[in-house]
């Protein structure tokens, strides 16, 4: 696949516009069918979006299709970040 299909869902993704690139990513999906790479691009839309859940699935999605690409480091961070849980927040 050309890096061409790419290059507008990075830019969209590095200039914030988050509804371009959830539009160039899932226009993309549907052209090119099951590509870890643009499930990854899925996945970081959604966790700019703070759609944890759907990230994580984008995430996994990726990880099945190219097990050792970077889905997988975004994945674990997710959860990290998710099971995160600071007691002394609480008693205060």
């Amino acid at each position: 696949m050309s890096k061409d299909v790419y290059q507008p869902i990075y830019a969209a993704l590095a200039a914030n516009n988050l509804t371009d690139a959830q539009e160039l990513v899932n226009q993309a999906i549907v052209s090119y069918g099951e590509n870890a790479q643009l499930y990854y691009l899925q996945g970081k839309v959604y966790m700019k979006q703070s759609a944890w859940t759907k990230a994580i699935s984008s995430f996994l999605k990726a990880e099945e299709l190219e097990p050792e690409g970077p889905a997988k480091e975004c994945r674990l961070m997710l959860i990290d970040i998710m099971e995160f849980y600071n007691k002394d927040m609480f008693n205060q």
